[in-house]
């Protein structure tokens, strides 16, 4: 069949992919000037538009967990090279206490203070048991049509975390994770706690150079799509040229808010599942300022830190460790740290189109 793929992300490109391997005639539709969707490495598929830098960093996705079964089968299958990393967490709050995860301790303290990190994480774990049992217990018929705020209803320190993951896993600004689909969230948290990580070698981006290597359909940058419409024998693409084409299927792989604005003739069905969605805009930084950590005494960051901060939560990952850099220089990837951020310490700043989810 001839068949079009609207986006060019992760999604779009390894449905692509496999339907180019069945031996289908497949056309991909992106409407940016570069493949990758939210993988965005830097001297890669995005050059730094702050200041230079030489090594290939990310901005969008950065690590897997192994519980992510068939991306690993499927890295297997493109000879894509995985490394395991030792993640840390860590959370600072806004009047200067804060709580580390086993690897940060170990990389910022010895002695005493080491001991003493240890028993305040100890505590933190013991009061953390009860809901822990309770989110690993719950059925997923039972988290159909709740928000996760029903699962977290007393503010504590051991809500927040779980809370943090969720903004950092889906760049969601704090203030709507209460509303998040608990069906969607609890699941991922049971995945993503008490894991392993990998990480892509040679940057996240190389695994769609390897599909590029295989894909034999046709690619099309800095297409922006007007209109989809379906008749009986073919689907119809408009585009912003004026040009148009047809095919017999057409996926989307776009954010869900898109599939109405495109859909010229959108069913009933359409409607229902399609409408309500709304959009979510994140911004990233990738940075060199480590001045964040210096009121608590950390020298070595992790991969998994949250700060508050005047303006809400917001996190910050390590990337030396996640991107394979050997540098003295700290390089971190930021979500909602901008008031904190030295300006002359951005390397690059990226903006993200993703959903916004609710229970609705």
């Amino acid at each position: 069949m001839k068949i079009a793929v609207i986006g060019g992300g992760a999604s779009g490109m390894v449905t692509a992919y496999l339907l180019d391997k069945q031996g289908h005639f497949v056309t991909v539709f992106e409407a940016q000037p570069v493949l990758g969707g939210h993988i965005r490495t830097l001297n890669k598929n995005v050059q730094p538009n702050h200041s230079n830098c030489q090594f290939f960093l990310e901005s969008g996705v950065l690590e897997f967990p192994v519980k992510f079964h068939h991306f690993l089968d499927f890295m297997k299958e493109l000879e894509v090279e995985l490394e395991p990393v030792t993640v840390g967490s860590g959370l600072f709050l806004q009047n200067g206490r804060h709580f580390l995860s086993g690897v940060m301790i170990q990389k910022n303290f010895s002695g005493w203070q080491r001991l003493i990190e240890y028993l305040r994480l100890d505590t933190l774990y013991a009061r953390s048991a009860g809901l822990w049992i309770k989110l690993h217990s719950a059925q997923l018929p039972e988290l159909s049509d709740r928000p996760l705020s029903h699962y977290l209803k007393t503010p504590s320190i051991r809500s927040d975390w779980l809370k943090l993951l969720t903004m950092y896993s889906y760049s969601t600004p704090f203030e709507f994770i209460d509303d998040f689909p608990a069906e969607l969230v609890i699941p991922m948290l049971r995945d993503y706690v008490f894991t392993n990580w990998v990480r892509v070698k040679g940057g996240v981006y190389s695994y769609v150079e390897k599909i590029l290597e295989h894909f034999q359909g046709n690619i099309l940058l800095n297409t922006k799509i007007t209109e989809v419409t379906r008749e009986a024998e073919f689907v119809e693409i408009k585009v912003a040229n004026g040009t148009s084409k047809t095919f017999d299927k057409v996926i989307f792989a776009t954010p869900p808010d898109q599939v109405i604005k495109l859909l010229g003739d959108p069913t009933p069905e359409e409607q229902k599942r399609f409408s309500a969605w709304q959009s979510n805009h994140a911004t990233t930084t990738i940075h060199t300022d480590t001045s964040i950590y210096s009121q608590y005494g950390i020298k070595k960051s992790s991969e998994f830190d949250f700060f508050q901060t005047v303006n809400g939560w917001g996190y910050n990952a390590s990337l030396n460790q996640l991107c394979g850099v050997r540098s003295p220089l700290q390089y971190s990837l930021a979500f909602n740290l901008d008031n904190v951020i030295a300006k002359q310490e951005i390397i690059h700043i990226q903006e993200h189109h993703t959903p916004l989810y609710t229970v609705e």
